[in-house]
């Protein structure tokens, strides 16, 4: 099995449970998230959907975090509502190559480079399946640790790899952001319900 190189406990902890969810399955579905299970996480989860006809992703649902990073609602908006058209192309490709590719993908160094606001951080795109083998949608979590300017993301190296889902394996125990250890609640609460009020 084949582990990612996460830095953060949180992200850790969505990866641990995705695994867990899926059970013998290649992936899980949307149903089979517990957002008790990631709680402490939430605020920077999004879930969107592949739109085939639109060759692109609509947002089902996001945090709060998410939400101030793109200055309002993102839920039910399309990714091209939210990227800048020069860089909508390669935004999507890399979201296309997680579905279709059926990869996990971690993205760690400058993130948001779309945007304006720029920041050093880790990503973690996973596939979901309502079906178990064809992926229809992509859960994700993104962690801004410190905002830099254009010259520092330029000069910061942004690696991104990725891991065929039928090879990965659970993750190492990565830091606590905070330097402390955070239990996960086991009662189960489907994501859908529990954290639709933030939006995305």
């Amino acid at each position: 099995m084949t582990q990612l190189p996460l830095q953060d406990a949180r992200l850790a902890s969505l990866l641990d449970h995705y695994l867990e969810a899926r059970g013998d399955r290649p992936m899980p579905g949307r149903r089979d998230i517990d957002a008790l299970a990631i709680a402490p996480l939430l605020p920077h989860v999004w879930i969107c959907e592949y739109q085939p006809a639109a060759g692109t992703f609509r947002y089902r649902l996001a945090g709060e975090e998410i939400n101030a990073v793109f200055q309002g609602r993102v839920a039910g908006r399309l990714l091209s509502d939210l990227v800048a058209a020069e860089h909508f192309d390669a935004v999507n490709a890399g979201f296309l190559d997680v579905v279709r590719l059926r990869q996990a993908a971690l993205t760690s160094g400058p993130i948001y480079r779309c945007l304006e606001r720029v920041a050093l951080g880790e990503r973690l795109a996973l596939p979901l399946s309502d079906d178990g083998e064809t992926a229809d949608g992509i859960i994700g979590a993104t962690i801004r640790r410190a905002l830099v300017d254009a010259r520092t993301a330029a000069e910061t190296e942004q690696r991104r790899e990725t891991v065929d889902v039928a090879a990965l394996g659970r993750p190492e125990q990565a830091a606590p952001a905070d330097g402390t250890a955070q239990a996960m609640p086991r009662r189960r609460t489907p994501v859908r319900s529990a954290a639709r009020p933030s939006g995305r």
